[in-house]
């Protein structure tokens, strides 16, 4: 059989890539809310890059950019992951927030409209930032949480561990069944080495931006 020709590849892959971005677009309803919610020219009191967060029932890792604004919230996303979506703007009064825990983490549901037509959930501590920036606009009552450094420490420390565990029973496990010569898999240390240095400098660097000034 003669190689497969790497111009293929080429044209292949970035329409693969366009097609599940689109796809995940449309299954997150960001579409429906860029129509619902156009963007404004109002410049922004803080925006925050890279976050982390899940659009309807799509996760986004470190793809969005959330630009905290005097009289809403605009959203964004990295271009290569959303060539067609455009950021919305949504102002405060069509915003609800929602505590609650998603596995071993607190997050704040953020419910575009009323009744609903999307939700934006955001770990807790950031939206604990988008409040503190807002102020009295953060459609949300009471006091903001605080959230000390034993806090965030024993919240990272715990995800660290999670993470570490899953990855680490996953290498070691899966070899093993799908081959019973264990020289196949790796060895035990680096089964569980690899997993929790990887996580450890990603927990690492989640503390120190967190006690950032």
């Amino acid at each position: 059989m003669s190689p497969p020709n790497p111009l293929v590849f080429l044209v292949v892959f970035p329409l693969f890539w366009f097609a599940v971005a689109m796809l995940l677009s449309f299954l997150s309803g960001w579409f429906g809310l860029m129509e619902r919610y156009p963007d404004r020219p109002e410049s922004a009191l803080a925006v925050l890059a890279n976050q982390s967060g899940s659009l309807g029932v799509v996760s986004m890792r470190r793809v969005l950019k959330l630009s905290v604004c005097p009289s809403g919230l605009r959203v964004g996303i990295m271009r290569i992951f959303g060539p067609f979506s455009r950021d919305f703007f949504v102002p405060w009064d069509e915003i609800t927030v929602t505590r609650g825990d998603r596995f071993i983490q607190k997050v704040a549901k953020l419910s575009f409209g009323r009744p609903p037509v999307g939700n934006l959930t955001l770990p807790a501590e950031v939206a604990d930032r988008i409040a503190r920036t807002t102020g009295k606009p953060w459609p949300e009552a009471g006091p903001v949480p605080e959230q000390t450094k034993a806090q965030a420490l024993s919240r990272i420390v715990k995800q660290w561990t999670a993470m570490t565990t899953l990855a680490a029973a996953f290498f070691i496990i899966a070899p093993r069944v799908l081959s019973p010569n264990r020289a196949n898999g790796p060895p035990i240390a680096v089964a569980v080495l690899f997993p929790a240095i990887f996580f450890g400098i990603g927990a690492i660097v989640q503390y120190v931006r967190r006690n950032r000034p």
